[in-house]
């Protein structure tokens, strides 16, 4: 719509009859006269900024096209090429122009996806996130690895997000994604190119794309082979050959990045070691820390594992125990003192109290409030935000750690009787407090028409600051699983986490986290069933249970003070 002069007044009927109106009103003396039915008149707002005709649009498209085959200099952040492909214009001739002023779905993707995932330091902003895209994009061919992926997870966001009229945004993402998976098969078998920034760059977006679309029948395999992939890359150049160059040490420090989300996930061994991951990249920023508490405890869950499989209750055997839970205690508290020494600038904010029944919380499902009865904290940025939260995790699974131990150590007795259960229960519950008071401000959580994160430079790649990113919902998917599924959560807690992880999926368009909702797990409850089953063959929980009946006596902590007797040897 443009204004374009003074535009005819006359009523609908006049107009089609390309006579002259005289205006009347309320219908026009022409029409009466002639015994018509009067159109009526077209609002002021449609006369002004009327329609253009037919021949504009015309020369519009001309224009549009004769400019395309003319060189341009590169614009940031538009990535995907452009093709004259079929889904590009609409079949059918429309009156209107707004399809020939419209960005190009491929721009739209291309800026969507760099406006919800790459983040670029900017002024005092110290954290990035995917930023090595931005050089890599700009000198990459269009039929490389890392511009079908890159095109792969565009399209996949966007669909997932916003509808495009006719067009099957999946089915060109899928086609995208099959497109990048041959040419990452061709550049591995090629050495010259197995090894390079792009093809580990195009790895890593392989992953994200596995998130964002998540098909429940193949993601999870998919998305654990490309990690490994990553590795291997990471593990054929070299880690000083990688982190020589300022690229090179961004993507190891995401490869060491998703390889500890592996690692948590599934509970694999930490290939080569926390030290070695840690020796190279980024090893001073918040984010680095965080990664380096969650190696460690990874390492130190692989020992006691070992332990907790083996049957023996020999004094040697429960020595070992106790100084595996000393080390586990320890870290714990090198996380606490971290954890306390964040700088100001780091540091989060209570902005408001939710009351437990008020207008931002209505009564009802637990699951469809935004923000959980209680604190809202705000933080400085997204990356400081998720630093906290791993940090938070790193407890849990710490806590869940030592509780496993003390549960075998106190075997047949209730583990829930013991000091280190109840140290551990006050430090999961008060940290899982933390982690829910967080979620609003990644959420784009708005309260009485402000939003949290208050007024700032966005340090997205590209974009405005908008009310919910993908970014932060991403880096919430593995925190509100796991209070999802921790033994301490409250029921209105975990229905809570549920309802939240179901606006990931279906709001931000992050599909992975419909998976890990759909996960009935609990820890560290059935990781103790699992402990005691494999070294015994008998469930633990079962044997605690049959111990109270048979006592028949209320459960209350004056009558679980006394532990049973333990068996010898």
């Amino acid at each position: 719509m443009v204004y374009g002069g003074k535009p005819s007044r006359g009523c609908r009927t006049c107009r089609a009859r390309r006579i002259k109106c005289d205006e009347g009103k309320p219908t026009c003396k022409r029409c009466e006269k002639s015994r018509r039915e009067c159109g009526g008149y077209r609002p002021e707002f449609e006369i002004v900024h009327r329609d253009q005709t037919g021949s504009t649009v015309r020369r519009l498209r001309k224009a549009g096209d004769a400019q395309q085959q003319q060189p341009t200099t590169p614009r940031p952040f538009v990535f995907i090429q452009e093709e004259p492909q079929p889904w590009r214009r609409r079949q059918s001739p429309s009156p209107s122009p707004v399809s020939a002023l419209t960005i190009p779905l491929a721009h739209r993707a291309s800026c969507y996806f760099a406006s919800n995932f790459i983040l670029v330091p900017v002024g005092v902003a110290p954290h990035g996130f995917m930023e090595y895209l931005v050089p890599l994009m700009d000198t990459e061919p269009s039929e490389s690895a890392l511009r079908y992926a890159f095109n792969a997870c565009a399209f996949a966001l966007l669909g997932n997000r916003a509808r495009a009229d006719s067009i099957n945004l999946a089915q060109l993402s899928l086609k995208e994604h099959t497109l990048a998976l041959a040419q990452t098969h061709k550049a591995l078998g090629h050495p010259a190119a197995a090894s390079t920034d792009s093809t580990l760059a195009a790895v890593l977006l392989l992953c994200l794309y596995e998130s964002i679309t998540a098909i429940k029948e193949s993601r999870m395999l998919a998305w654990r082979t490309h990690i490994d992939g990553a590795v291997h890359i990471v593990q054929t150049r070299g880690r000083e050959d990688m982190c020589r160059t300022r690229l090179g040490t961004l993507l190891f420090t995401a490869v060491r990045h998703h390889l500890v989300s592996r690692v948590l996930s599934s509970g694999l061994q930490l290939p080569f070691g926390a030290d070695w991951w840690m020796s190279g990249g980024d090893t001073e920023s918040l984010f680095a820390n965080c990664q380096r508490f969650n190696l460690k405890f990874s390492e130190l869950r692989a020992e006691a594992n070992q332990l907790l499989a083996n049957a023996s209750r020999s004094p040697e055997s429960l020595a070992q125990m106790h100084e595996t839970a000393k080390r586990i205690q320890g870290l714990d508290q090198e996380v606490a003192s971290w954890l306390a020494s964040i700088p100001g600038e780091f540091r989060f904010r209570t902005v408001c109290l939710v009351p437990a029944d008020g207008p931002e919380t209505p009564s009802g499902n637990f699951g469809e409030k935004e923000a959980f009865p209680g604190r809202v904290d705000v933080y400085p940025d997204f990356v400081s935000a998720m630093a906290w939260n791993m940090a938070r995790v790193s407890r849990l699974l710490i806590a869940s750690l030592n509780i496993r131990i003390a549960a075998r150590v106190c075997a047949p007795a209730d583990y829930r009787t013991t000091p280190e259960y109840k140290t551990s229960k006050r430090i999961c519950e008060g940290t899982i407090t933390d982690i829910i008071a967080s979620v609003p401000y990644h959420l784009g959580w708005r309260m009485h028409g402000k939003g949290l994160g208050g007024p700032g430079l966005s340090t997205f790649a590209c974009g405005e600051e908008g009310t919910c990113k993908a970014l932060p919902g991403l880096f919430l998917i593995w925190t509100l699983t796991c209070v999802k599924n921790h033994d301490m959560s409250t029921e209105k807690q975990r229905e809570w986490a549920k309802g939240r992880l179901k606006f990931i999926a279906e709001e931000v368009g992050l599909k992975y986290a419909h998976i890990v909702n759909e996960a009935n797990l609990r820890f560290p409850s059935m990781m103790i069933r699992r402990d005691g089953m494999l070294a015994t063959g008998l469930d633990p929980l079962q044997v605690i249970n049959e111990a109270r009946m048979a006592k028949a006596v209320p459960h209350t902590p004056e009558s679980m003070t006394s532990p049973s007797p333990r068996p010898s040897g």
